[in-house]
């Protein structure tokens, strides 16, 4: 009889250690989820600002030459060096493009 108590007290034993043990591992795998999911957000926000910068900076370039950028190209090309995020840049004065040009570079 006792050695009948002792195994169903092992059997309970085990059963809670390997409920314990799975439920550590499950919330192991939510805290990863969401550290990536946060480190996710975190990049995203950057590439965002960046791009928005960008915009930013080629706004300011338009307003300051009158609306006639000559060497958009190069400045582009610039731009694209320094901001990876972005793979290329337009202008369409008045909402409207009126020529494809794609200033890439080489990362």
């Amino acid at each position: 009889m006792l050695i009948t108590a002792t195994l169903i007290l092992l059997v309970v034993f085990n059963l809670s250690l390997l409920s314990y043990v799975q439920g550590e591992q499950k919330a192991a795998e939510r805290n990863q989820a969401q550290a990536l999911a946060t480190g996710f957000s975190r990049t995203l926000k950057g590439e965002i600002k960046n791009a928005l910068t960008l915009s930013t900076t080629l706004k300011e370039l338009v307003l300051a030459s009158d609306g006639k950028v000559d060497n958009f190209s190069t400045v582009a090309k610039d731009l694209l060096a320094e901001n990876t995020a972005v793979s290329n840049l337009q202008l369409a004065p008045k909402g409207k493009v009126k020529e494809m040009k794609q200033a890439r570079s080489t990362f």
